[in-house]
């Protein structure tokens, strides 16, 4: 049996922050670790988030994860929404213990009421029995559970004790910066400040700092510097199926939650751009004459199918247009209409188009 959760698990580890060669630390992080120590720590605690994911998606059941049948169960439901950010379970979990308890001698010391208070996650025991696979050592629990009897609460990691202290320090500085998600994601950018500032707690970052190719940053990096220049601004654009940035040519517009006119998501790990055009025929007229880039083309040339108001006539915010003889339609109700797999060389048409045909 195929289970939804496998899936999503191998999406959110491709959501993991990946860091570069050489990270930038601020002193703050570096009062009881050398540079080198937090380094080595902070990059081995990432390797073990990555390998959590992968074995999510190969062992659901070990990690208390949703069971739901891929095949059986609609994109849409419940069922298929929680699995959807499921796999991000045991990262919660580490962050609300390294935020409610503080480090000791003897590892880090857990405080048990506040924990209690703020854990949302249900199946804990199953989460900690899991985690001692990667190193982790539990004391004061019994059978891997908090009971009313419990007093003491402690976490280890022998094999590197460095990895308790990172690991304290980064979700400290994510609790004082309001950065939960990036700690989740295990955020290079967390240690380039100090533990009182945050200047990338930005979409822009979750976006580019994942797991890509040379050629998806690249296009990333250089359509949101081409967004700036003109003076766009830009906000948060992501779905469940991953984190994205939506583009505007006024700040106002986003305060009253306005239309976008540009969309970078990243589609369950496919780079995607989306293009708010409402007049498609006169992009295609300008067009026509001057060599339309392929992928261009493509996004013109085919119908999509659309929302459920598509059959009776009654989408209003469908787009119609007619493309090499056909006529062809695009809904545009919970997104910009255009979407197409982007290349930094088309950038400038990519603008152009939708200056051309924003408005109808």
């Amino acid at each position: 049996m195929g289970y939804i959760i496998s899936r999503w698990a191998l999406v959110r580890r491709g959501e993991l922050a990946v860091a570069p060669k050489t990270i930038e630390v601020h002193s703050d992080f570096l009062r009881t670790l050398s540079r080198k120590e937090f380094e080595r720590a902070f990059r081995q605690i990432g390797d073990m988030f990555y390998r959590i994911m992968t074995d999510i998606s190969e062992t659901p059941e070990c990690f208390a994860m949703p069971l739901h049948d891929e095949k059986t169960t609609r994109y849409g439901a419940a069922e298929a929404q929680e699995s959807r950010h499921a796999a991000w379970r045991p990262m919660k979990l580490l962050y609300t213990l390294f935020t409610h308890g503080n480090l000791s001698d003897c590892g880090f010391s857990v405080d048990i009421p506040a924990f209690k208070q703020a854990n949302k996650i249900k199946n804990i025991h199953v989460l900690f029995n899991a985690l001692k696979d990667y190193g982790f050592v539990f004391s004061g629990l019994a059978n891997d559970k908090i009971t009313p009897k419990t007093t003491e609460f402690t976490i280890k990691f022998p094999d590197n004790p460095n990895d308790i202290v990172v690991m304290a320090e980064v979700a400290r500085k994510a609790a004082n910066v309001d950065a939960e998600n990036m700690f989740h994601r295990w955020s290079f950018r967390l240690l380039a400040e100090g533990l009182r500032k945050n200047s990338y707690n930005d979409c822009f970052y979750a976006v580019y700092d994942k797991t890509r190719t040379k050629e998806e940053c690249a296009f990333i990096h250089n359509f949101h510097q081409a967004m700036r220049k003109i003076g766009y601004f830009h906000a948060h654009g992501g779905w469940n199926e991953g984190p994205g940035i939506c583009y505007y040519d006024n700040e106002s517009v986003i305060k009253r939650k306005g239309p976008y006119l540009f969309r970078i998501i990243d589609w369950m790990g496919d780079l995607r751009l989306m293009l708010r055009i409402r007049n498609a025929e006169k992009c295609i007229d300008v067009y026509k004459n001057n060599g339309t880039p392929k992928e261009i083309a493509d996004m013109f040339r085919y119908s999509d199918r659309g929302c459920g108001a598509r059959t009776n006539g009654t989408c209003k915010k469908s787009i119609r247009y007619n493309f090499e003889g056909e006529q062809r339609w695009h809904c545009s109700c919970c997104s910009a209409p255009f979407w197409l797999r982007p290349k930094t060389e088309n950038i400038s048409h990519y603008i152009k188009l939708v200056e051309i045909g924003e408005k109808r």
